[in-house]
């Protein structure tokens, strides 16, 4: 049997881990909380058709939500619609702190 290095940890065995604590896990590296993307689905339509964008894109680079990259790609979009829409595509891939931002750059 190996021994182990000094000053170093065992890895968590995989497989041991439940699958809900695996998603949380992932959750918290990569993703948006599955109620915030609901939230951001159920209003979809009506956020597409009523965000001022250059202002709330502003917010979300300064937080680090969003990179200058992205911004220029929304901003390619045609339209202040497709623009919205692909705001609302990339937000739930950006983070779990993505919605608080989101929310405090409406109401800013």
């Amino acid at each position: 049997m190996a021994t182990p290095i000094a000053g170093s940890r065992p890895a968590l065995p995989v497989k041991g881990l439940m699958t809900a604590d695996r998603r949380r896990r992932a959750l918290e590296v990569c993703g948006m909380h599955p109620d915030h993307q609901e939230a951001l689905k159920k209003n979809r339509v009506m956020l597409a058709k009523q965000l001022l964008l250059s202002e709330l894109l502003e917010h979300l680079l300064e937080k680090d939500i969003i990179t200058l990259e992205m911004r220029e790609h929304i901003q390619a979009k045609v339209g202040s619609f497709s623009q919205n829409v692909e705001l609302l595509n990339l937000l739930p891939k950006r983070g779990p702190q993505a919605f608080d931002a989101f929310c405090e750059a409406l109401h800013s």
